[in-house]
């Protein structure tokens, strides 16, 4: 590939992205199958909230409740919507003509993350709307506070966990892009965003203590290690974000900013990997 080549591949055009991202935002509020996999998520949250018995008490104990099911089927939310983008795009030749029109990789790449991205936002938050509401119809009629201070539970502490969990199906987006875009058929990109999803839950959990066990790390540096990897983030965020404001005694064992830095870090590792290996 020529010097000019490659540096069109990185090249990002505003317009080509802002249209693509409508492109996208069209193309999967158009497919039924969105609205049903946002339906089955948001009954999937209020049975589990149900079940957990947390919602009579609050929205901190919902929280409690929801946060291993959020971090399991986030990640397969996102993984639905955006496993089969380019797989299927490269099946009917159009990335063969995108390859002579001027929007690059990396546009092309950014673009149906932004579109994809902000679909699965919207969704998670209508999706976690009825399990609030049934915390609020379960509430004991007390008035809720407002107010994210120490020791207080409050909705805002479950706006700020539905935030988090939209970070982590963020990452999980663009894991998927990644796979949709190095798979070179349906099939295979089923196996890989299976694998993806494995790594993303359990694989920083795993390797940490592999690790730990095998004298590479020290205890003191295990949260940190769990963090790295997208669950261990998400589970370091909720409790650094909420948890730790509705309680007296800090519960987090690393600091907000390593878990961010983590999702942030493997969403854009994973959207160079697609914008790169797009072809």
């Amino acid at each position: 590939m020529s010097v000019v080549g490659s540096l069109r591949e990185i090249d990002l055009d505003r317009d080509h992205v802002a249209a693509i991202a409508r492109r996208e935002v069209k193309t999967v509020t158009r497919n039924r199958g969105t609205l049903v996999l946002f339906v089955g998520f948001s009954l999937l949250l209020l049975g589990f909230t149900w079940a957990g018995g947390g919602h009579a008490s609050g929205y901190v104990p919902t929280v409690v409740d929801l946060l291993t099911p959020v971090e399991l089927l986030v990640p397969v939310l996102a993984f639905a919507i955006g496993y089969r983008v380019f797989v299927s795009d490269r099946e009917r030749g159009e990335l063969a003509v995108h390859a002579t029109l001027p929007p690059s990789r990396s546009s092309i790449v950014l673009g149906t993350f932004l579109g994809r991205g902000v679909i699965l936002a919207l969704g998670v938050a209508a999706a976690a709307l009825p399990a609030l509401a049934f915390v609020v119809l379960s509430g004991d009629g007390t008035s809720p506070i407002y107010a994210a201070q120490r020791g207080a539970d409050s909705p805002l502490l479950f706006a700020r966990f539905v935030a988090v969990a939209t970070l982590l199906g963020l990452a999980a987006l663009a894991g998927a892009l990644a796979v949709s875009a190095v798979a070179r058929s349906a099939k295979s990109a089923v196996g890989l965003a299976l694998g993806l999803w494995a790594v993303q839950t359990v694989g920083a959990d795993v390797g940490s203590l592999a690790a730990l066990q095998r004298g590479f790390l020290g205890v003191g540096s295990l949260p940190t290690a769990v963090a790295l990897g997208p669950g261990g983030a998400y589970r370091g965020l909720v409790f650094a974000t909420v948890l730790d404001a509705a309680t007296v005694e800090a519960t987090a064992a690393v600091a907000p900013a390593v878990g961010v830095l983590s999702l942030v870090g493997w969403t854009v590792f994973a959207l160079a990997v697609a914008a790169y290996a797009l072809r």
